[in-house]
């Protein structure tokens, strides 16, 4: 039998892979017909060893194959004849487990991408998040209020990895407070999150919106001063200006007599840009900041200078001061 795991969403995919493990450990304590395979190191004669093997004292086996199909170069053709040959031993189960989306263009996608056999783990939509976080909370005995729950998603996006173990930091500290029933509320999230869009990142960019030098290199060396790389800072900024001259765009056009302040327009732009409502929430608020023009010339001046920050060696400090620059004498 051979079952295959792949997708994105690596969390959901590693948990549907431990609870097959689970499940065969409880029919063998032994543990000694589990085997754990680096399919991305080890060359297909040793995986096909260990399945051909029967197992020991036991009627089955169960051999996990770990990210098999990202192997550089290979043509994956031996696999496939042998798995198609359905050569291994009577009770032993293969399971192909893949942290990400492989190839679909590989014979072996080809092969085990079927119904029944393959399962794909995609990453979860914003209701479907929702869901799961508040499922996440209750299984440790706490609550969530709704914008606590929004601004997680804000900041950390659809990484459950990022997401469960920021859960994990907020539980202690909410699990100890009687006061407050057990309930995780926003301002804990603003305290401990530190997401993939950071707060201080919308904070940096309404201090560049209203050219406030100052405070911008202010905010600049807190974020360096916490560990934050400058390249990371400035991929972060790349993309928020982006977002900016996208909703700056679909206002003008689509939106020019609605108020930012119009709770529908959050939700239609959101779902015209596929972006988080948090983010566009707090993007909607800058755009008053900047002209159109303005905007545009500030994204494209930022993509140059990634450009020759990607060519030449530069320090990454100095191309942020650039930027700064740049964009505070628009």
């Amino acid at each position: 039998m051979v079952l295959f795991l792949y997708g994105e969403d690596s969390y959901r995919s590693r948990a549907k892979l431990k609870q097959i493990e689970e499940k065969f450990k409880k029919t063998d304590k032994s543990r000694v017909n589990f085997i754990r395979i680096d399919g991305e190191r080890n060359p297909w004669k040793n995986i096909e060893k260990e399945i051909l093997s029967p197992p020991f004292l036991h009627d089955k086996k169960l051999v996990v194959v770990e990210n098999f199909l990202k192997k550089r170069g290979q043509k994956f053709d031996e696999a496939v004849a042998f798995l198609k040959g359905e050569k291994n031993s009577d009770g032993t189960v293969v399971v192909f487990w893949e942290d990400s989306k492989p190839d679909e263009r590989t014979a072996i996608f080809k092969f085990l991408n079927k119904p029944k056999q393959a399962d794909r783990f995609d990453f979860l939509d914003a209701a479907k998040l929702r869901k799961w976080i508040a499922e996440a909370v209750a299984e440790r005995n706490l609550k969530i209020d709704a914008q606590a729950a929004e601004v997680i998603l804000g900041l950390v996006g659809s990484d459950l990895w990022q997401i469960s173990g920021e859960l994990d930091k907020l539980s202690a500290y909410a699990g100890g407070r009687k006061e407050k029933n057990n309930l995780i509320t926003a301002e804990d999230v603003a305290l401990f999150v530190r997401g993939k869009f950071d707060e201080n990142i919308f904070s940096l960019t309404d201090a560049l919106g209203t050219k406030n030098k100052k405070t911008v290199f202010k905010i600049l060396n807190e974020q360096i001063e916490s560990g934050l790389e400058e390249g990371y800072i400035f991929a972060m900024l790349v993309r928020q200006f982006r977002i900016l001259l996208q909703i700056k765009e679909l206002v003008t056009r689509d939106f020019p007599f609605l108020s930012v302040g119009d709770p529908g327009i959050k939700q239609k732009i959101a779902l015209e840009l596929g972006l988080h409502p948090y983010v566009v929430q707090k993007t909607l608020y800058q755009i008053k900041n900047f002209s159109l023009p303005e905007l545009k010339n500030i994204y494209r001046k930022m993509l140059a200078l990634d450009m020759k920050m990607k060519r030449g060696n530069f320090n990454p400090r100095a191309f942020l001061e650039l930027f700064i620059a740049e964009v505070c004498s628009v």
